[in-house]
């Protein structure tokens, strides 16, 4: 008669190493899909807040307005550059609200600037006492802003506005970063951009 044969130590020990050996490349790919997914993730809504901020800032142009009364400041444009000769603008200007996230009920200050986190598009309502700016977004991979306007008539981009309470006829904004330009520069002709 014949013993039935089992396995041998050998045997069992070459199964575990072969079956950790699957499971561990199983878990790699695993985690290397879940990283991807994440960083995938991640990207997509970095590109959807900086088209969020465009389309604002489009519709905050269009909608800008020259000032009510001799002396506000309608449209104030800060020609700056960083410490590495990098381009810094600030921008300032006063629109109408009616459009997401800004509502009708008032004007707006309308202001867009560098920041450590990126190029940051912000609004507080006009005339309302003690209040704060609200963030509208970020564009996150920006660390700078070139704006130039064009004054009505004149065909030439300038990097300077002097007329603090009147719109230009148009307007370019520019997001830079340490590898260069950010996307499409943001080109709007206003409807108010009359010298005169």
């Amino acid at each position: 008669m014949t013993q039935p044969r089992g396995f041998t130590l050998l045997e069992i020990l070459v199964s575990i190493v072969v079956t950790s050996v699957v499971a561990l490349l199983v878990y790699g790919v695993a985690d290397a899909a879940f990283t991807t997914r994440a960083r995938l993730d991640e990207r997509r809504l970095t590109l959807q807040t900086e088209r969020a901020v465009r389309l604002v800032l489009d519709e905050a142009l269009r909608n800008a307005r020259p000032a009510l009364r001799a002396g506000d400041q309608a449209f104030v444009l800060e020609d700056a550059r960083d410490a590495h000769g990098r381009p810094a603008d600030r921008l300032t200007f006063v629109a109408t609200g009616g459009f997401p996230p800004l509502t009708d009920e008032s004007q707006w200050v309308i202001r867009l600037e560098p920041t450590e986190g990126g190029v940051a598009l912000s609004a507080r309502p006009l005339g309302v006492r003690g209040a704060r700016l609200r963030a509208l977004g970020r564009v996150s991979g920006a660390t700078g802003v070139d704006v130039r306007v064009r004054e009505q008539g004149i065909p030439e981009w300038r990097n300077t506005w002097s007329f603090l309470s009147i719109v230009p006829a148009a307007v370019e904004v520019t997001f830079t970063s340490d590898s260069g330009v950010v996307g499409v520069p943001v080109r709007v002709a206003l409807p108010l951009g009359r010298v005169g």
